[in-house]
């Protein structure tokens, strides 16, 4: 029986990586922000465009973390190398596919996405150096689940803690030119972020090969690939269009942001969630650790048991966010404060912080429920809730409030919220039906 120690025991490691992961970001936009708010918000659009490509990638990650941790559970370990050969050639392909383009035309998507010039004299380089380097992203993405889905949650978190040093000592270097380093600005951002990724990526690897899988797995990359390669896609299809929906959602709404209510409130968004990540972080580590404990589960037939973690891991969740959201709703203004001194920015950041105080509760419902959906292998429904909701009630509702009532970014905000609140309360009845007990696919 998995209890909460276990909980804790997979759960903390994946909070202290998440949160490293996400100060990783938060670090390029904190420093920009004292360099050049121009600098901080062109990095924003970049990401944005970043954070798209990297779910191409997570249609195999996903799928790989789902079948790894059945596999693991039914205890069978010939099928666990032949997921992990295949997904590790096939996203490294994917890597490159998407590469190459974003070193060659990087500034033309940009300006595709209604990037300013002023943000797109400090985007197109970050693009063009991060975003030709996103194979490195694909390969440590599918070794970190691989490994994460075994159990071993404290060791990519260590991983994670390596890296973020490395980017936050090189961020620092070359934004600011110190130690007699030139002051490259955005560029230095991008430079700090793929040479720490790379590190990274030759420690996951080697400790991959070494503790968890046997460099030799890759025999079984043609030991019935195409079925292999089914699965996860099976799996991994559509948990990566859920989660790509929302993406392109964001990208959207950020172009409406630019167009409609001004670069202010733009560069007031890359500061708001910079800040909202950390508030549903809890959520997030509950949410990977119950993916995993059920997947275990479920892959050696305990199908009670995976249905009582899924509601135990909900309920400690919530909790969390409700805490969360009351610091958001109370110290919003501060938050902010500490990215600018621009009094503009300042009170649309708070009044945004406190929509999204009580959005939080609403963001667990689905954080939880449909990581442990997918643990199961229980997939399609998410997504087609995850297409309606987010494109009805995230960005059309999101821009009657915003845009056509006049309340501007917190309007966009109180979209989100109604997304997050209908969409969560339908995973939760999905998960109270016990429709996921039969999409096992071990």
């Amino acid at each position: 029986m998995l209890t909460n120690n276990q909980l804790f025991r997979l759960a903390a490691p994946i909070f202290i990586e998440t949160l490293l992961f996400m100060l990783l970001g938060v670090a390029d936009i904190y420093m920009l922000s004292q360099y050049n708010d121009l600098a901080a918000g062109a990095v924003g659009a970049a990401n944005q465009l970043i954070n798209n490509l990297n779910l191409i990638f997570a249609i195999i990650s996903a799928g790989t973390a789902v079948l790894v941790a059945q596999n693991v559970g039914a205890k069978n370990k010939l099928e666990i190398e032949r997921v992990s050969s295949v997904s590790i050639v096939m996203n490294l392909c994917l890597g490159i596919a998407v590469s190459l383009p974003m070193l060659i035309w990087g500034r033309n998507i940009l300006v595709l996405m209604g990037v300013t010039p002023d943000l797109m004299e400090h985007a197109a380089d970050y693009i063009q150096i991060v975003g030709g380097a996103l194979f490195l992203q694909a390969l440590l993405n599918t070794a970190a689940v691989i490994i994460r889905s075994h159990g071993f949650t404290k060791q990519t978190m260590l991983i994670s803690l390596g890296m973020n040093v490395l980017n936050i000592f090189g961020d620092a270097v070359l934004i600011f030119g110190l130690f007699g380093a030139p002051v490259l600005g955005a560029k230095g951002v991008a430079i700090a972020t793929t040479t720490s990724r790379f590190l990274a990526t030759i420690v996951a690897y080697s400790f991959l090969f070494k503790k968890v899988v046997p460099i030799e797995m890759f025999r079984h990359i043609f030991d019935k690939p195409k079925q292999v390669l089914k699965n996860l896609m099976k799996i991994g299809l559509p948990a990566a269009l859920e989660n790509m929906s929302y993406s392109i959602s964001q990208t959207v709404v950020m172009s409406l942001i630019l167009v409609s209510i001004g670069e202010v409130s733009y560069i007031t968004r890359t500061y708001a969630w910079s800040i909202c990540w950390f508030a549903f972080l809890f959520a997030i580590a509950i949410g990977q650790a119950t993916q995993i404990m059920i997947g275990q589960s479920v892959g050696a037939k305990r199908i009670d048991e995976a249905y009582e973690i899924g509601l135990r891991n909900f309920r400690i969740s919530f909790v969390l966010s409700l805490f969360t959201g009351l610091g958001l709703f109370l110290f919003g203004g501060n938050l902010i404060g500490l990215y600018t001194d621009n009094p503009q920015i300042i009170a649309i950041g708070a009044a945004t912080l406190a929509v999204d105080a009580f959005l939080e509760p609403g963001r667990t419902f689905n954080i939880v429920f449909i990581n442990g959906l997918r643990g199961a292998g229980d997939v399609i429904f998410p997504v087609v809730m995850a297409v309606i909701s987010m494109w009805f009630f995230g960005v059309g509702a999101g821009y009657f409030f915003a845009v056509i009532l006049g309340y501007g970014l917190p309007g966009f905000w109180f979209g989100f919220l109604l997304d997050e609140w209908i969409r969560g309360f339908s995973m939760f009845l999905r998960w109270k039906s016990k429709k996921w007990t039969n999409k096992s696919l071990v």
